[in-house]
């Protein structure tokens, strides 16, 4: 593809930087557009309420479609445009995403939290209290946070007492984590070119979907197991197929040992990541060529010389004597669950249509949308990438390059194939396969320089997958800006705000809450009772001591304040003769919730 003169090229980048500042600016205002053509709507128009809903899907396209045509045109023509302004262009997108994530960060922090996140604001402070990055007096979840979003979070709330703005903050501090781990993982599979190291450090930084925001982005959950795992393997393939210098093979060598301690000692999840991935891909290829080729086995040969087949055995080693660790000496130390007892599901759970609609809602599959509108058209895009990546990923295996690019791309597909079995057969949920997808960036990196791949192939897929993801991360900035989670809660909030330090909930309705109100209501869980599936209020208390600390259970904590219970409205009209309710007093009711009051926390107990 012959490139653009020099006038050519400066013309057309002036013109798609002054497009890309308008669309930007328009995405960032669409909640007060939004809200304006409503209200205009609603008063001069119809005369009547309408469905906010039904205004999201006519105005988001609308709004959309700019930064489409900006995004479209310049994956379309990107071959065309000179080394320099391809790095330009990039930056720029670059900037704009880091902009719209600080901005989405902070104007819609509350609009978009859930008692899971504030949870992790909830850890970062009670570390900050116990000045420890690992306090015993938490309740962790099912793994113990070694290496987490407490080592960052924890340290902001030294300048300010804001949850939100720790909140906001962490996240984007958070976020440069991904592409400059990705970044140390191409420099060690041999990706030269600075534009495509750039174009694929943008694509890790940005929310490809809601899931991605909620889960990544946003809640920040998969940062640590992406930014860890993408070092871990770097480190990896460095020690196992580069030349290093002497006091660089220590250095990695150690760092990598500790990890793979470390990671282990955190809980089965990294080993299933990609620690026991990369052994099976390994030592399974070594025992193929043992076989294949009719050679005798010697231990020492085939464990300790054979460097791959070594640092793929240690690596297991280690971590499996940290998950040990774990579960015999850091589970007496701390609170928080292991797998150990998890089980194998009913095949037939788990649809090939629910791993579709998983896997495709991850990269930005949207349901529902115009089909010729931006959302529409990248379900298109969306597609044809998935068609050209597999047809690139086949290739490239077969046609390797070289021997540790070729083990990346097994490795990578051995890390998607396993944890999809481990998903589909465990415990199913969509989130988990985030760590082993995004995989697909670096192989992305690997296709476009790869010497076997014609032009043609390297420009599809190089054009439907630029445009699925950022044209779906864009989009997603504009459904965070639109809508709000929380709206119901806003009332309720102000009222315990007004009136409580302290009270109970189930989990769900209860940490949200402390986030909002800058942690000044604090919520002990209650338990559910579960019937046929169906979750009820319970008739004997119990407490649930997930993601709390340890003092809200204590019977001196906040013993002699009036308590508060809060239950949803659905809650309370599936249980409302329970002794709960009758024994207490209510203070508060919305369409939303309800709020009941007890002399202090002995009477609530007592209530049951």
């Amino acid at each position: 593809m012959n490139a653009f003169s020099k006038k050519t090229d400066i013309t057309l980048l002036i013109v798609s930087t002054a497009a890309l500042a308008v669309s930007v600016a328009l995405i960032a205002y669409s909640a007060q557009i939004f809200t304006y053509i409503q209200t205009v709507v609603e008063t001069q128009m119809l005369h009547r309420p309408i469905n906010p809903a039904k205004v999201r899907q006519t105005i988001a396209p609308l709004i959309g479609f700019p930064i489409f045509t900006v995004i479209f045109f310049d994956a379309l023509f990107f071959l065309k445009f000179s080394k320099k302004t391809k790095i330009i262009l990039i930056v720029q997108f670059f900037i704009a995403a880091v902009i719209l994530t600080e901005f989405c960060a902070f104007a819609r922090c509350i609009q978009n939290m859930d008692s899971d996140m504030a949870s992790e604001l909830m850890l970062a402070k009670e570390c900050f209290t116990h000045k420890t990055f690992w306090p015993r007096s938490w309740h962790y979840s099912t793994e113990l946070r070694l290496l987490n979003t407490q080592l960052v979070t924890s340290f902001l709330f030294a300048f300010t007492s804001s949850w939100l703005t720790v909140k906001a903050v962490s996240a984007i501090i958070l976020c440069f984590a991904l592409p400059l781990s990705l970044w140390f993982l191409l420099g060690t599979l041999g990706v030269k070119t600075r534009w495509i190291k750039l174009l694929c450090a943008l694509f890790i930084f940005i929310p490809w979907s809601r899931t991605m925001w909620n889960i990544v982005q946003f809640g920040n959950y998969y940062i640590p197991h992406i930014t860890i795992s993408f070092i871990y393997t770097g480190l990896f393939l460095s020690l196992a197929y580069s030349e290093l210098s002497a006091k660089k093979r220590k250095t990695f060598a150690i760092v990598f040992f500790t990890l793979a301690f470390i990671s282990g000692a955190s809980g089965i999840r990294y080993i299933l990541n990609f620690q026991f991935p990369i052994a099976l891909a390994i030592v399974a290829f070594s025992v193929y060529r043992l076989v294949n080729r009719k050679e005798a086995f010697y231990f020492s040969h085939f464990f300790i010389k054979d460097r791959p087949t070594f640092y793929a055995v240690m690596n297991i080693f280690l971590s499996g004597f940290g998950y040990i660790v774990n579960s015999l000496v850091l589970k007496r130390l701390f609170s928080f669950s292991t797998w150990n007892d998890i089980r194998f599901n009913t095949i037939g759970d788990v649809s090939f249509s629910d791993v579709h609609r998983s896997i495709f809602e991850i990269f930005g599959y949207h349901n529902g949308v115009l089909v010729f509108g931006p959302a529409g058209i990248n379900n298109v895009m969306l597609y044809s990438a998935f068609i050209f990546f597999i047809v690139c990923f086949v290739v490239c295996i077969k046609k390797h390059e070289s021997e540790h690019k070729r083990f990346f791309f097994i490795i990578a597909a051995v890390m998607i194939v396993l944890n999809s079995f481990a998903i589909i057969h465990t415990e199913y949920k969509d989130r988990y396969f985030i760590p082993s997808l995004v995989y697909c960036v670096p192989c992305f990196a690997l296709f476009l320089e790869s010497p076997n791949l014609s032009v043609l192939k390297k420009y599809l897929v190089g054009v439907s997958f630029s445009v699925a993801l950022i044209l779906g991360a864009f989009t997603t900035y504009i459904d965070v800006l639109t809508s709000d989670g929380n709206l119901d809660k806003r009332a309720v909030c102000r009222f315990l705000d007004d009136n409580y330090d302290f009270g109970y909930a189930t989990f769900w309705n209860a940490n949200v809450f402390t986030m909002m109100t800058d942690g000044r209501v604090e919520f002990g869980n209650l338990y559910y009772d579960t019937i046929d599936g169906v979750k009820y209020i319970p008739t004997k208390f119990k407490c649930d001591l997930w993601l709390t600390p340890e003092r809200f259970y204590r019977d001196d904590y906040k013993a002699n304040e009036p308590i508060f219970f809060l239950v949803t409205q659905k809650q309370y009209n599936d249980a409302s003769q329970r002794a709960v309710f009758k024994n207490g007093t209510q203070v508060y009711s919305d369409n939303f919730y309800r709020v009941f009051e007890f002399k202090n926390k002995k009477a609530f107990i007592d209530a049951f």
